[in-house]
């Protein structure tokens, strides 16, 4: 069944939009509430990631209470948008944003789309590069810690693990110069690369697809590691920022217009679960428990005592943003948070090199057979590549990344498409000026929020 028509009165548009009232069997509800659980969850998962380790840091660059302000109007935006696509898009017949953004505003929007989301895969995977490289190090460092205090023999057979105190060993510096001399950050990543192009080299990414029904186990435990170190392991300090930062808060906003970000999945997701009436409802339940979950460490982070001292000292802003460079690996419950990392992100970025790669084949010319297999591992090398790139290069963090293209993107999938799509496909059924003010204004803060992550 296509898609709303553009001449649809508003009668009809409001009947698709709230449609939830409608009243059904006592059975159909049972299985409807079952699917209602699991669409809420599995939209709640693509919006929990990563970022939830850049949180404490965005807040301080907004000031708890202007940060809290920012979520909670960052997450009324973008639910707002998501039913948009949910209108538009799934109640539409559509098989994903760009098949939406193609038939309703033009085959170049869509062609755009496939372009932006290929480009939007490519950061995810540097960011979970970053994330992943800094785990497998802490996770290394964090046992040859806690074997040296158990063993004098452990210790000695992993001298060449011995990291020792300050910034670095004895005869090894944490110098890329180094990497293969040691362990230190930068042989980490080296590490990191060459398992990570193993691992996507898989034809059959079933195995990760499974193992990635542990993601939510994993984020659920990093957020209970955030706020436990904070304000329940320590005595909490005083937060760096507690009412706003104006000067810096346009990082925070592009944070969590990252954090947000579910507009590629309300699609394949509520299409799973058609059969619900209540579908728009699910995409408000799950927009209020990311919202809870980001807010929740974003807000404890900032009284934790070690996060404050790293965050005032030398380098404070790059280190911070990743809130485990915060505690030493050594500490069992961070190594054990390292260690959940690792094993979430080695299933996950696979995935997203396997998304990647399908982005990148679906917008060249075919590729011949018999040089697929080497065209694949030269675009899964690029990706990798970069990532490791920014995971080794000191002035660039997860936070500035996660903020400034979490903006652009988010302004092009949660604020330009939905409102665009909604404004040509209410064209001839209404003409209601409040109706383009109200989206136009959302249109505004999109272009706003995107143009102010590069600008000074």
């Amino acid at each position: 069944m296509r898609g709303v028509a553009l001449g649809a009165s508003a009668n009809e548009d409001a009947e698709l939009m709230y449609d939830d009232i409608e009243s059904a069997s006592a059975g159909d509800e049972e299985k409807d509430a079952f699917g209602d659980a699991r669409a809420v969850f599995a939209m709640w998962n693509a919006m929990v990631g990563s970022s939830v380790l850049a949180t404490p840091w965005a807040f301080t660059e907004s000031g708890l209470v202007l940060g809290g302000v920012l979520a909670v109007t960052m997450a009324l935006v973008m639910a707002y948008t998501s039913s948009l696509v949910l209108r538009y898009g799934t109640r539409g017949g559509h098989e994903d944003l760009a098949s939406m953004a193609a038939e309703r505003l033009g085959p170049l929007v869509g062609v755009a789309c496939n372009v932006f989301m290929a480009a939007m895969m490519l950061q995810c995977v540097v960011v979970y590069c970053c994330v992943l490289s800094t785990s497998v190090y802490g996770v290394v460092k964090g046992l040859a810690d806690l074997l040296r205090g158990t063993t004098l023999n452990a210790g000695r057979s992993l001298a060449a693990l011995d990291v020792g105190a300050g910034s670095g060993w004895a005869e090894c510096t944490n110098s890329i110069r180094d990497a293969f001399k040691c362990w230190n950050p930068f042989t980490a990543i080296f590490i990191t690369a060459a398992v990570l192009l193993v691992l996507s080299s898989f034809k059959n990414v079933n195995i990760f697809v499974g193992l990635s029904v542990l993601g939510p186990f994993f984020m659920t435990y990093l957020l209970c590691f955030i706020v436990f170190k904070s304000v329940v392991a320590e005595k909490p300090v005083a937060p760096i920022a507690p009412v706003a930062a104006w000067s810096t808060a346009k990082k925070t906003a592009g944070v969590l217009a990252s954090c947000f970000f579910s507009h590629h999945a309300v699609i394949p997701i509520c299409r799973s679960n058609a059969k619900s009436k209540r579908n728009s409802r699910n995409v408000l339940i799950a927009y209020g428990l990311t919202l809870l979950s980001y807010s929740l460490p974003a807000i404890a982070g900032n009284f934790s005592t070690e996060y404050v001292a790293i965050r005032r000292g030398e380098n404070g802003s790059y280190k911070a943003a990743n809130f485990l460079r915060v505690f030493p690996p050594s500490d069992f419950y961070t190594l054990s948070a390292h260690a959940a990392v690792t094993l979430q992100f080695l299933t996950m970025v696979p995935l997203l090199l396997f998304i990647f790669r399908t982005q990148i084949v679906g917008l060249t010319p075919n590729v011949p057979t018999k040089v697929a297999g080497v065209f694949n591992f030269a675009v899964n090398a690029f990706a990798i590549a970069v990532g490791c790139f920014c995971a080794a290069h000191p002035a660039i963090d997860i936070g500035i990344i996660i903020s400034k293209f979490g903006a652009l993107f988010g302004f092009i999938f949660a604020f330009a498409i939905p409102v665009a799509v909604h404004l040509k496909s209410r064209a001839a059924a209404s003409r209601s000026w409040m109706n383009h003010a109200v989206h136009g204004v959302i249109l505004l803060v999109g272009v706003a929020l995107a143009v102010s992550q590069f600008t000074p």
